[in-house]
């Protein structure tokens, strides 16, 4: 009877050798220490919530990052509207010399007449996904995981109408105090726009920041330590060839027994 009860005990030393080697092997060829939640129930909780810490900082950045391309084709558009407003202002200042005809001044206003068409036409045209960045004034919010910023968009069409550069006259009295206005708020709404990119490369470095802590933690908690997993593998290889060269030698030993008592 003592036999049987010590090879009931080596058979279930065994199979829990054989079951710790099964997960060590798998843990070595997945490269994850947590293969499913029974490895470790907390562990596997918060890779989870690591997990969707991770996702939501990815879907963030890629939402910083459109918002950093509204923010520069924005100033793109404005950069082109003043350099359209400085060729005015020196047209302006031509026109005021007192040596030009009416047919010279003509022609300076013909020129100022398209240079304004082509600012119309640059702050209609400036839109990022179909939404306009210079002809409506609001908000674009960004999400960027738990944070969000918002960029506000002028409505420069009414604004320099309202400065007078559209009734612009080359040569009047407050030709040049129009232009000047209107540059002063081209300034304005670049400098509003190239804020609103500096928060966003703020956001951007703070979500990149954050994710590579969280990747990190992860990997801690998730990933198979090779070197200590490949050396308890060795171990439970070396305890697995100990316990079948013993149950060799218990059943060997038995035979010889039972071999004894036949006679």
């Amino acid at each position: 009877m003592e036999l049987n009860i010590n090879s009931l005990a080596s058979s279930t030393s065994s199979l829990s050798n054989s079951d710790r080697l099964g997960n060590i092997s798998q843990q070595i060829a997945s490269g994850q220490r947590i293969n499913q939640a029974s490895d470790d129930p907390a562990g596997i909780q918060v890779s989870i919530e690591l997990t969707r810490d991770i996702n939501q900082n990815e879907v963030g950045l890629r939402n910083v990052m459109d918002g950093t391309s509204v923010t520069q084709i924005a100033q793109g558009g404005i950069a082109q509207i003043t350099d359209s407003v400085q060729q005015l202002r020196e047209l302006s200042l031509q026109a005021s010399n007192g040596t030009l005809n009416s047919s010279d001044r003509q022609s300076l206003q013909n020129q100022a007449d398209a240079l304004l068409e082509g600012i119309k036409d640059s702050i209609g045209q400036t839109s990022f996904n179909g939404q306009s960045l210079l002809s409506e004034e609001g908000d674009i919010s960004i999400q960027a995981g738990d944070s969000s910023a918002d960029i506000n968009t002028p409505d420069l069409m009414s604004s320099l109408e309202d400065a007078g550069l559209f009734s612009l006259e080359l040569g009047s009295g407050d030709a040049l105090d129009a232009l000047d206005d209107s540059l002063d708020l081209l300034n304005n709404s670049a400098g509003s726009f190239a804020a609103a990119e500096k928060q966003l490369d703020s956001m951007s470095r703070n979500l990149m920041e954050s994710s590579e802590n969280s990747a990190e933690a992860r990997s801690r908690i998730s990933d198979t330590d090779m070197a200590q997993a490949i050396s308890e593998q060795s171990r439970e290889l070396i305890k697995q060839e100990v316990a079948i060269t013993m149950q060799a030698q218990a059943n060997a030993g038995r035979a010889d027994v039972l071999a004894l008592l036949g006679h």
